[in-house]
């Protein structure tokens, strides 16, 4: 029997006009019959920024977060594995799983399965355009093996293609026939995911026939020098399929590779961005000030304008904060620096390694995340996972004139519905779907 509650998330706005907020969600205890400490682990972000989908600690469930109101709605799983949503679209669409492949929607509450065709286990589902209308994920057939598929009806799944053995190069006899697909762009005409379990970023690109075709970049390593980039001798190695994103507008995929160091016997793991209109490659191996420790730039998400975010050095494993790295720089900035009210808020969290960036939205003004909170992390205070949202969009400025114009909602600020603006701070979703807040006195 499917369990639906609702809750109003505190989500801390700034009263001043501000170019920067943080927004957390957090489940209070005893929130979940059952449960003492349900918390939310965020895994995705929408393109717009509007929502925030992901799971409840330890596979209890999942949920989706609406970033503007604070509203959260959540599913309690019966299912012993544990279930997660994994990418959530522009209107609170999100899919994931729940034993099978799943959609959910944040408007109904409810979820619809994703049905797998004969001889197929399930469908992990794993990404959606922005409107909806196109689903990515993976087929689970035998011994958990997996192929990358397509729908875009979300009744008939279409396989992707491996690469040819022209393709592979180095690569051959190295993966297993094996593929999953993870990001789709908002057009739906280029997706990323990998082959090899987990091995190899890949990425399909529609062609004029409207069939997806391999481009195959991590044929190829870059090491050194520019010379090196047109030998298809040198490869360019993924450390994992996993550290890699798509920007929703198709053009930028960042991932993590290796780049020998001139003079040593060792390598080091930096972002590399491939632009996939122009098929160049931009590799980010310039020395990083905020990286002392030498452990490298995981990214975690990348921009339309090929801004990216990330870990440096694994998250949760070895990581020492978050970075951003901005349109046309070569050195990263910490969220320490970037974004001082993430300092004052979270940074501890930061610092000791347990931030995990998990999305940034398309015009790159909203970046969110997860990180393991404790009041003290040098003794047994309470800690708990909280998902957190930094918002540095134009329209996070409070305007002090009380004015409506076209509102077709309007929330107090712990996301109560209103009739009409209160005293202090408002919150109002125009008819257009922007967004503003306004200081009533």
């Amino acid at each position: 029997m499917k369990k639906l509650f609702t809750l109003s998330l505190a989500a801390a706005i700034c009263t001043s006009i501000s170019a920067e907020t943080i927004k957390t969600f957090k489940i209070e205890k005893d929130g979940i019959p059952g449960q003492t400490e349900p918390e939310l682990i965020g895994l995705g972000l929408s393109r717009n920024g509007n929502y925030i989908c992901g799971s409840i600690t330890s596979g209890m469930g999942f949920f989706i977060a609406d970033c503007i109101t604070g509203d959260v709605k959540y599913h309690v799983t019966e299912y012993d594995e544990g279930a997660e949503l994994r990418h959530v679209d522009n209107n609170g669409l999100a899919i994931g799983y729940e034993e099978d492949g799943i959609v959910y929607s944040f408007d109904t509450g409810e979820f619809t399965p994703l049905v797998a065709p004969e001889g197929i286990k399930y469908i992990l589902g794993e990404d959606l355009t922005g409107n909806g209308s196109m689903y990515v994920g993976s087929f689970a057939g035998g011994a958990y093996s997996t192929q990358a598929v397509y729908s875009k009806d979300k009744v008939n799944w279409v396989t992707l293609p491996m690469p040819t053995e022209e393709q592979l190069g180095n690569y051959k006899g190295r993966v297993r026939n094996e593929s999953a697909a993870k990001f789709v762009s908002d057009d739906g005409k280029v997706i990323l995911g990998n082959i090899g379990g987990f091995a190899v970023p890949v990425l399909w690109v529609m062609n004029d026939n409207g069939e997806y075709e391999v481009d195959f970049f991590p044929a190829r390593l870059v090491k050194l020098t520019e010379e090196d980039i047109a030998d298809d001798s040198k490869m360019l190695y993924a450390i994992s399929g996993m550290y890699t994103s798509l920007s929703s507008n198709g053009r930028y995929v960042v991932m993590i590779g290796i780049a020998s160091e001139e003079g040593l016997n060792q390598a080091l793991g930096v972002p590399i961005v491939y632009d996939t209109t122009t098929k160049e490659i931009k590799i980010y191996d310039e020395a990083q000030e905020i990286d002392e420790l030498g452990i490298g730039l995981y990214p975690g998400a990348i921009a339309d304008d090929g801004t990216f975010i990330g870990t440096v050095g694994q998250p949760f494993y070895a990581s020492t904060g978050a970075f951003i790295m901005k349109k046309g720089e070569t050195q990263a900035e910490s969220y320490l620096t970037a974004f001082p009210e993430f300092f004052e808020k979270l940074g501890e969290c930061d610092v000791n390694g347990s931030n995990v960036v998990i999305g940034i939205s398309a015009d790159a003004t909203k970046m969110a995340g997860y990180v393991f909170y404790s009041e003290d992390f040098y003794d047994d205070s309470p800690a708990y996972y909280l998902t957190y949202l930094i918002d540095t969009s134009s329209d996070n400025a409070v305007n002090e004139i009380p004015t409506l114009k076209n509102a077709s909602s309007i929330y107090s600020i712990d996301g109560t519905s209103l009739r009409s603006l209160a005293k202090g701070i408002n919150i109002v979703r125009n008819a257009d779907g922007t967004v503003s807040k306004i200081l009533k006195r």
